[in-house]
């Protein structure tokens, strides 16, 4: 089923659910409140019969006047004859006197009333000849009890007249309900179903440069809004990709190239054993690179966010353990100065790397025997060296991919180590930064948030 078709099914049920609740609740109270009418009417003619029986003797003297009585002429019965049905009926229950065509049933609680077992009034619904009368049982002071009935016709007439009218208003409310759950699923889904299409779009032709209209400011406009900017963001990682693979296929030109041409000269049957070796162990160095190389860009290339979970850090405890493995390798003094503890959330993998990219970094333009330092202050590190120093030419490009100062291209390297502390840097929200060492060299960190 599909959003649009959910959001009028649901509209529309809910407003049947409302609709139907509002039906019964109406129903129930004007049924109520017509009953509460009939049951005022009752007991306005009880008073007013009470009040015209005032010398009137008990219903047992009165059957010794000649048996049960129908229609009397009497002042005390005549207002109820046209439109309420009366009767007396003595302490056996027996119909005394009786107002109209028909006789009221007689049920053992009103006999109870007559004879003074019971002293409470009695109010019912009775059916006579088909026809439903609401009927007030009470007691005479002498003796006997008075019934009078009310025809509940009129009464069901407009129950049902009423019923027909909140019909009509439900099935009105309905009908508009799905109207207005038609628009609005509309109005909904057509945002919905342009990100469909543009992602379908996105899929078959990696167009990212086209960003949806985005208008008000509904939760379906943020969801546009943050499609956008995923699109900008993968529009940007593909145009990084792109750029990687062309300074990728420039930086391997060079050592294939170099193979290319020792290989050549390797086939040659006039070149002394004394320049074979040299040519050899330019290849193995050209391999070796070609290697470096390799891995360098395998980190560049992976998302190393999916790899990883963040976990609480001790830069001290990270860069110890880097200063160690970095000694045993190139056997250079190399110390961590700790100015004030820091921790932070990281990966650590990523930044153990990032770390000792910056240590070979240091170690390889700084050729002097002076000590490499790793200083931590709180959330900022920093290596520093004592070398030549970075130009204020080089520092803006030196974390960019395959950049090479023109004072550096001598020396082996593919350019990637720093680039890859700058990636690590975004993916952790901090920020890398270059400044000159005091007396002479550079100082290359990282400092968090």
């Amino acid at each position: 089923m599909s959003l649009r078709t959910r959001l009028v099914v649901s509209t529309t049920a809910i407003v049947l659910v409302v609709v139907v609740l509002l039906s019964i609740g109406v129903q129930r109270t004007v049924s109520r409140q017509l009953l509460h009418e009939i049951d005022q009417t009752l007991d306005a003619r009880v008073d007013l019969i009470k009040t015209q029986m005032g010398g009137m003797r008990g219903s047992s003297q009165m059957r010794g006047m000649g048996g049960m009585q129908r229609n009397p002429l009497g002042e005390a019965f005549l207002p109820t004859r046209f439109d309420i049905v009366t009767q007396v009926i003595d302490p056996i229950g027996e119909i005394v006197i009786g107002v109209g065509d028909i006789d009221l049933p007689v049920a053992p609680k009103d006999i109870a009333i007559a004879d003074g077992t019971r002293t409470s009034i009695s109010r019912s619904m009775v059916n006579i000849e088909g026809v439903s009368y609401r009927m007030l049982t009470v007691p005479i002071q002498r003796g006997g009890a008075l019934q009078l009935a009310k025809d509940m016709g009129e009464i069901e007439r407009a129950k049902q007249g009423i019923l027909r009218w909140i019909i009509g208003f439900g099935a009105l409310g309905i009908a508009l309900a799905m109207s207005a759950g038609l628009v609005l699923a509309r109005r909904v889904s057509k945002p919905i179903m342009q990100l469909a299409k543009s992602a379908e779009n996105i899929a078959i032709t990696r167009d990212v440069t086209s960003p949806l209209t985005v208008s008000g400011d509904t939760e379906v406009a943020n969801l546009a809004t943050s499609f956008n900017t995923m699109l900008a963001a993968l529009g940007t990682s593909m145009t990084q990709q792109r750029q990687l693979v062309q300074d990728a296929s420039h930086e391997l030109r060079t050592p294939l190239t170099s193979l290319r041409a020792n290989s050549e000269l390797l086939e040659r049957s006039d070149i002394s054993e004394e320049t074979r070796s040299s040519i050899l162990k330019d290849m193995r160095a050209e391999i070796d690179e070609l290697a470096q190389l390799s891995v360098e860009l395998s980190a560049l290339a992976s998302d190393q966010r999916l790899d990883e979970t963040l976990e609480s850090v001790s830069l001290e405890q990270v860069a110890h353990d880097v200063v160690a493995r970095a000694r045993r390798r190139s056997g250079r003094e190399i110390n961590v100065v700790l100015r004030a503890p820091g921790t932070v959330a990281l990966r650590t993998a990523q930044f153990e790397r990032a770390l000792s990219n910056l240590v070979d970094n240091a170690h390889k333009f700084c050729p002097t025997s002076q000590a490499i330092e790793i200083e931590i202050d709180n959330k900022r590190i920093s290596v520093v060296d004592h070398g030549a120093g970075i130009s204020d030419a080089d520092k803006p490009h030196v974390f960019d991919r395959f950049y090479r100062a023109a004072a550096t291209r001598a020396l082996p390297g593919s350019g990637l180590g720093l680039a890859i502390v700058a990636q690590f840097a975004d993916d952790h929200d901090a920020t890398t930064f270059v400044t000159d060492t005091a007396g002479g060299g550079a100082t290359v960190g990282i400092e968090f948030k």
